[in-house]
């Protein structure tokens, strides 16, 4: 397990955008993201895109919704903070 904060990161990373590709399934329609947006503060207009899109996980409309900070506010569990040693060097 040393030397894993590289994979941590990643596997961290693919578990939020998971996270937020099923929550925007659950949304159905946009009206509720954009809901969701104007709660978090996003104001102007707002563009269209497909609710039960994978790709749409990456945007930045669903990062603001649903952003790192409220992930870790619901509980979920942050890998990059796990501290990782290195091994020592075998002779």
């Amino acid at each position: 397990m040393a030397n894993c904060k590289t994979l941590y990161r990643e596997v961290a990373g693919w578990m939020r955008l998971r996270l937020r590709a099923k929550q925007l399934l659950l949304w159905k329609k946009q009206k509720r993201l954009i809901r969701r947006l104007r709660q978090v503060g996003v104001g102007g207009e707002l563009q269209t895109m497909r609710m039960s899109a994978w790709c749409t996980s990456r945007s930045s409309y669903a990062s603001l919704a649903i952003s790192n900070g409220y992930l870790a506010e619901l509980g979920l569990f942050d890998l990059t903070a796990l501290e990782t040693g290195v091994l020592p060097e075998v002779t």
